[in-house]
């Protein structure tokens, strides 16, 4: 088991940009690949509140390789603003390589290989985190790669398989050996899921193991934890994925907050706005509610412009039907913490087309201004409240 440190040295100011192989990037946050997240919608989303460099949902290199329908839907990016990155899942070093080669002629311009999905049906075909239990065969895989494309060929790690087997600077070394321009670390085990705390220490041992670029993932939900993470570890990216469901403006305050510790504006995470307490209507009840100080500027006609700006780009990306269903899951954290959320979740549950979800939405809007109007509640900030949320992150 390797000994990690638990010195956390505060690390130079790096650079405001930085390059993963010859690609040049100017932001330091990057959003995560996450399964039914990232689609083209969702990235353009992304795009829009500063993200640089975006990726799409896990692929499977097998299913690009014998032309299976869904798995193509996956790699929508042709035509789409660059640069993309596709993260590839597959365990057979050829078909790995065929496959970031299809990428690539796609108009990719980073492929990464997944080495971080935990879920069973994935790694029960030593797949995901199951292939750092098998550097030789992670070996071949990055090898193969580096030699069938030219552009950045990248690995998105766990810290091990579980405590016993924290493996990710070894294999982050075979990576690095074999051509990998980058590695990015989910500092959690494959057996902790995404349950209990990533360990920042190991992000800051594999910064200090390897030369090529690290970016850390796991307990970034806010512009304080995006500078700390930085500031501690050193290494040179942050990666957000959970957080940014239902909330895509932490991406820009993120963004905002990494530019200025860059810039050396800011020292620490301590210089950054913290949360505020405001009191919002609970029910029958008051209670005081923890808000990001980024937040108070996103009124309520914001949060619904995103909403339908969003859906409209499923609808017209995935057709109506199939399009309002899936958006389902968006609305529902975009709206979570309103007075009255609860109510309109269940009606949203019945609703099948654009024009019902365009009239349902404003009319809960105006239900909600009325309430406002009459002093139900105190102001739109008080509605600003975002929780953490349960998905896939890869």
């Amino acid at each position: 088991m390797v000994q990690v440190s638990s010195s956390t040295s505060p690390v130079p100011h790096p650079p405001a940009q930085w390059n993963i192989g010859p690609l040049k990037l100017r932001s330091r946050v990057l959003p995560a690949p996450m399964c039914n997240i990232t689609d083209r919608p969702f990235r353009e989303i992304l795009r829009s509140m500063g993200a640089d460099l975006v990726y799409t949902q896990m692929v499977s290199a097998e299913g690009l390789i014998r032309g299976d329908k869904g798995t193509w839907s996956l790699l929508d990016i042709q035509g789409e603003q660059p640069p993309v990155a596709v993260q590839l899942l597959g365990s057979e070093p050829e078909r790995v390589a065929l496959a970031a080669k299809i990428v690539q002629d796609q108009g990719a311009a980073l492929v990464d290989l997944n080495m971080g999905c935990p879920a069973r049906k994935v790694t029960g075909n030593a797949c995901g985190s199951a292939l750092m239990r098998d550097p030789q065969r992670v070996a071949a895989i990055v090898r193969a790669m580096r030699h069938a494309v030219s552009i950045p060929v990248t690995v998105k790690m766990r810290a091990g398989w579980d405590d016993g087997q924290i493996l990710a600077l070894d294999i982050a070394r075979i990576c690095e050996a074999e051509g990998a321009d980058a590695v990015a670390l989910h500092a959690r085990t494959r057996q902790q899921g995404y349950r209990g705390q990533a360990d920042w220490r190991l992000i800051a041992a594999l910064k200090q193991t390897v030369k090529i670029p690290v970016t850390g993932n796991g307990d970034v939900t806010s512009p304080a934890d995006a500078v700390r993470m930085i500031r501690e570890t050193g290494c040179d990216a942050v990666m957000i994925g959970r957080g940014l469901i239902g909330n895509p403006w932490l991406l820009r305050a993120c963004e905002r907050a990494m530019l200025d510790f860059c810039l050396g504006l800011i020292s620490s995470e301590d210089d950054v706005p913290s949360d505020e307490m405001v009191e919002c209507e609970e029910g029958s009840t008051r209670a005081l509610i923890r808000v990001p100080r980024y937040l108070l500027d996103v009124n309520l006609d914001q949060r619904f412009q995103l909403v339908l700006q969003h859906t409209r780009m499923m609808v017209q990306t995935k057709g109506e039907r199939r399009g309002i269903l899936e958006m389902r899951k968006h609305t529902v954290q975009y709206l979570r913490g309103l007075h009255g959320a609860r109510t309109f979740r269940e009606r949203l549950m019945h609703i099948e087309t654009l024009t019902d979800l365009e009239k349902a939405l404003q009319e809960y809007r105006e239900w909600l201004q009325k309430r406002l109007q009459a002093g139900a509640a105190i102001n739109h900030s008080e509605q600003q409240r975002f929780s953490e949320v349960s998905t896939e992150e890869k």
